[in-house]
């Protein structure tokens, strides 16, 4: 039972002294230029359930229904890509992630 303890308590001191593995300031640089122009480029995209108007922006299934040709697509399983995603129109509740209701219609500034 002594060696099954000294194991452990060696075990948690050793994993307690790691470190991370530090980066260099040209890692860092890049990672961030990286993120930003992701960020900057997905926010340019013209989203299916997407109306931008000035500084509004107007969203949800409503605005999908007349954005799109074919409105049977939003409930298809298998539709293509281009149709969005069905993450767009759901919304979640902060604190567990799970989903808690379907964006009908919201105008966000």
């Amino acid at each position: 039972m002594r060696i099954v303890s000294i194991l452990v308590l060696a075990l948690a001191a050793f994993t307690a002294n790691a470190q991370p593995e530090s980066t260099t300031p040209e890692l860092e640089s890049q990672l961030t230029t990286h993120i930003s122009r992701k960020d900057f480029l997905s926010s340019n995209e013209a989203k299916p359930n997407e109306i931008v108007n000035g500084h509004r922006t107007y969203s949800g299934i409503a605005v999908e229904l007349l954005n799109i040709r074919n409105p049977l697509q939003l409930v298809n399983p298998a539709a293509p890509a281009k149709y969005g995603s069905a993450e767009d129109n759901v919304l979640r509740d902060p604190i567990s992630g799970r989903v808690s209701g379907w964006k009908i219609f919201s105008i966000g500034f």
